[in-house]
């Protein structure tokens, strides 16, 4: 019998998520720029053309994929053969705070690129497709910004669910 089954089970989907080679989360600007990004992976077009800077990132996000892996293997083995309880919450904090990615491009967009920029409206929280205006020496200029979660981002955000309640709940 698994002394603390929940916790368990947290740590064995954290691996599975840290495996998972699919992105988390799609940005486009107008088709000019394409984001696709997870904690582990990230892809960045420009016109279309993959930028090639995205492949030095992803060495370290491939380094940083594996330490979480390390980590979540080493929390398993002390519950199962020590029967100490261990949470590893990284996958929770990450999923839960890149709900905020769509607030903090609102904030790039309308506090900072505002001070360049005549004009910028763009939306608080977008999920899906939006069109935002901005006018740039008497132009009026209209963008179509897609911010779209995948479904590898629902599994990581219910696996940092578990990894929560499974912290909180001291028997599991």
């Amino acid at each position: 019998m698994i002394k603390y089954p929940l916790s368990t089970l947290a740590l064995i989907l954290n691996v599975v998520v840290a495996l998972l080679p699919y992105c988390w989360w799609t940005y486009s600007v107008g088709g000019i720029i394409k984001i696709d990004d997870s904690l582990f992976l990230l892809n960045i077009y420009f016109e279309g053309q993959y930028l090639y800077i995205s492949n030095f990132i992803n060495m370290i996000l491939f380094a940083f994929r594996f330490y979480v892996i390390a980590v979540s293997l080493y929390f398993l083995y002390l519950i199962l053969r020590r029967g100490e309880k261990r949470n590893y919450l990284l996958i929770a904090w990450a999923s839960l705070f890149y709900i905020l990615d769509p607030v903090i491009i609102y904030i790039i967009f309308n506090y900072i690129l505002s001070h360049f920029i005549q004009g910028v409206t763009y939306p608080f929280f977008i999920i899906g497709q939006e069109s935002v205006e901005f006018t740039d020496s008497g132009y009026q200029i209209t963008m179509l910004i897609q911010s779209y979660p995948t479904f590898t981002y629902w599994f990581s955000l219910a696996v940092g669910i578990i990894n929560l309640i499974s912290r909180f709940l001291k028997k599991y």
